[in-house]
């Protein structure tokens, strides 16, 4: 005989096939074998319950990251939208702050590098050593060699009699810029060092970008190879290639070039048939940087000395020194090499 007595609170299936198998009377047996199914039809519910509560709990940690990923799009739409209205600069200041810190330290620190060399180049000229501002290539030639060391001699003179700004629709300015003032006599001996007066006219601008003052009652005011005379020719020769030119007007290497127009207008006075300058907007900074870059140097096989990010970064008021080191490419191809490569055929001509 098999006990019966609490059949009902068993719940164990092996426990329960064990009875049947030693049960022999037919209602024990039938007994056991209700039980067994009650205890597997509760279990298959419950097994049944627990997957239906899985399944819910799945459905609903899809439905969180689904959330979660429309409200991250929303937030990446939102701030796209926010970044929309504001300007370019802006942008970079709010989304990359530190990196655009670490960035414009690095630009400054290789303008510095090449300002240093730049100073030491004027330094020389400032005694003799160099006959002008713009680096000589090296010659391919002998002969070649020697007429481009006639035009650079002569670079001061130069930056006055360019050719005039080109005419274009809007209009232009018939003003002109006396020689004189670039073509006074070389002083024997100069109070201070050309690397001096250099840093001096760069702490006076303040790194701000705004062109420093010509210096009165100094001998170096009058040498025509002094740092502030090659800055400030270069400065007029810009203002002679660009006159007439809407929204372009050359104060300084600095803020005046922040838009790109200044740019687009140097280079347009060389190739104005590469681009439609009447159809640029002054909004438009970095279209009008990779314009004027990338005509200049496709057309002018001018180095691209700066890059677009670089002026984005630095703003409306640019590292003066990057911009003058690149303009000096622009006044070289454009203004010396032409000359150089007259003054060679004439000589052929002659002989």
């Amino acid at each position: 005989m098999v006990d019966l007595s609490n059949i009902d609170r068993i719940d164990d299936e092996t426990q329960l096939n064990k009875m049947l198998n030693e049960a022999k009377d037919f209602d024990e047996r039938r007994a056991i074998r209700k039980r067994l199914l009650e205890v597997k039809d509760i279990k298959s519910k419950q097994r049944a319950k627990e997957i239906e509560e899985r399944e819910k709990r799945r459905e609903k940690e899809i439905e969180e990251r689904k959330n979660r990923k429309e409200d991250e799009k929303k937030q990446e739409i939102q701030r796209l939208e926010e970044l929309a209205k504001t300007s370019t600069a802006d942008r970079i200041e709010n989304d990359a702050g530190k990196k655009r810190q670490e960035y414009i330290k690095e630009k400054v620190k290789a303008a510095d590098e090449e300002k240093k060399k730049n100073l030491e180049h004027f330094e020389e000229m400032a005694k003799g050593k160099v006959d002008d501002s713009v680096e000589k290539k090296p010659a391919q030639d002998k002969e070649e060699s020697s007429y481009e060391k006639k035009a650079t001699e002569n670079s001061s003179k130069s930056l006055t009699e360019s050719s005039k700004p080109r005419n274009i629709p809007t209009g232009t300015v018939s003003s002109k810029l006396s020689a004189s003032s670039m073509n006074s006599a070389k002083p024997k001996n100069s109070p201070a060092s050309a690397f001096a007066m250099f840093q001096n006219k760069d702490i006076e601008a303040g790194g701000s970008g705004k062109a420093a003052s010509i210096p009165t009652n100094t001998s170096a005011n009058n040498n025509p190879n002094s740092p502030q005379s090659i800055k400030d020719n270069l400065l007029k020769w810009c203002q002679l290639r660009t006159q007439g030119y809407p929204n372009v007007s050359i104060q300084n290497f600095s803020s005046s070039w922040a838009d790109g127009m200044a740019f687009c207008a140097l280079i347009h006075s060389a190739v104005p048939d590469t681009f439609d300058f009447n159809r640029l907007n002054p909004k438009n900074r970095k279209g009008n940087f990779d314009l004027a870059f990338k005509v200049a140097e496709d057309k002018c096989d001018i180095s691209p000395l700066l890059e677009t990010e670089d002026m984005l970064m630095m703003g409306n008021k640019p590292d003066w020194k990057c911009v003058f080191t690149y303009v000096q490419s622009f006044y070289r191809k454009l203004e010396l090499e032409p000359k150089a490569k007259a003054a060679l055929e004439a000589k052929n001509n002659e002989s």
